[in-house]
């Protein structure tokens, strides 16, 4: 009987230590699982405030413009030197008097050799009898889509 007794506690204990085997595998994966989770969790909610605040910061074409008064004329000229390309449907010109070029004015942008949109390198005209000295010459973009708009250029018309 005591060769029985010692078969069986050996036995038992032989499970026990399996049994603690898998608990720590399990601990483990749960542990692990925790971790990812709340990763997730903290990741997004980082990231997901960051493209909010980017979305709200970033609105409209980046565009980088080049400012000339033709001499004895006055006309003011605006190049567009660099960056994205706008479509000229979503493009206004707004004087400190009032709008110079209405958004959708397909006719100017016709008359200026730009096109649907305006790009690099390409360049407007606006005659000096639109202007006033001291005015100040804003191009706003509006999304023909969402609505948003922005001010792209802001220029102080000085002849």
């Amino acid at each position: 009987m005591a060769s029985s007794d010692t078969a069986v506690g050996g036995g038992a204990s032989a499970g026990r230590v399996d049994g603690r085997g898998q608990s720590e595998v399990i601990g483990v994966i749960l542990t692990v699982a925790i971790v990812v989770v709340l990763a997730a969790v903290v990741g997004q909610y980082v990231f997901g405030l960051d493209i909010i605040q980017a979305g709200e910061q970033n609105v409209g074409p980046q565009i980088s413009f080049d400012t000339t008064v033709e001499s004895g004329s006055g006309d003011l000229i605006i190049e567009h030197q660099s960056g994205n390309s706008a479509e000229t449907s979503e493009l206004s010109i707004i004087g400190s008097d009032g709008t110079i070029v209405s958004k959708g004015d397909s006719s100017f942008w016709t008359n200026e050799n730009v096109g649907e949109e305006w790009t690099a390198s390409e360049s407007i005209t606006i005659p000096s009898s639109e202007l006033v000295p001291g005015e100040t010459i804003r191009i706003i973009w509006e999304s023909s889509t969402t609505g948003d708009s922005t001010v792209v250029m802001k220029y102080e018309y000085t002849p």
